[in-house]
């Protein structure tokens, strides 16, 4: 009996993972977007980055206890695999469904990194700009407020 009670925490274990990955992905569908959007808030980017790592935590988490749970009832399942086939067939199905959900958030993790290089190259290239602008900005002035030191020498020495 407490056997079964094992395999209903993996399985219960595993509907977790999924939906966890199904957060994760939703998530990385909202980075996307700010990535892409011009003038999307940094503060929002950043509270999604948290919560995803968040979410990774908690997968991590559950892999260990499912990593413990599976090792103490391994040799049962080996042993006795007919008893158990139902679960077994549903925690396959389960690793399946998470399996595809995992690619799609590497996929997408990928999209992402690529997005936020273009980004962060264009917010870099922009503050360069600034910079440049700010810089020759100043030179003029100093340039023109010498010229007025000049003349105003020279219109002192007319005197």
């Amino acid at each position: 009996m407490q056997d079964r009670e094992y395999l209903t925490v993996m399985i219960q274990s595993l509907e977790k993972k999924k939906s966890i990955l199904d957060r994760i992905i939703e998530k990385n569908r909202e980075q996307r977007v700010l990535f892409t959007e011009e003038d999307s808030d940094p503060e929002i980017l950043e509270q999604n980055m948290q919560e995803k790592s968040s979410m990774v935590d908690q997968l991590n988490q559950l892999d260990e206890g499912f990593q413990q749970v599976y090792d103490r009832v391994k040799p049962l399942l080996q042993q006795d695999k007919e008893t158990y086939r139902e679960e077994i067939k549903s925690m396959k199905q389960l690793i399946t469904e998470i399996t595809e959900r995992s690619t799609t958030v590497q996929a997408q993790e990928r999209r992402n990194y690529d997005l936020a290089v273009k980004r962060f190259a264009s917010v870099k290239e922009n503050i360069r700009q600034a910079r440049t602008s700010n810089k020759v900005a100043s030179q003029y002035y100093q340039s023109m407020s010498r010229m007025n030191v000049g003349d105003s020498h020279f219109m002192d020495s007319k005197k």
